[in-house]
């Protein structure tokens, strides 16, 4: 964690993995968590119930 919550009331802020590189979190449970690489580079770590299927409707919309 660089810089953020690492569980308490969820994991948000900023953090860094050697796979990952340097991302921006805000999710509640691991399991339940999706990342998003933008075109500039940068990446998000977000969280929903139901991430497959978030991931599915993102992706369809990328490719329309």
């Amino acid at each position: 964690r660089i810089c953020g919550s690492g569980g308490w009331f969820g994991w948000y802020g900023w953090f860094s993995e050697k796979s990952l590189g340097k991302y921006f979190a805000y999710y509640g449970k691991a399991s339940d968590c999706f990342l998003v690489t933008l075109k500039n580079g940068k990446k998000y770590m977000l969280g929903c119930k139901d991430a497959p299927e978030m991931v599915n409707e993102i992706n369809e919309k990328i490719n329309q």
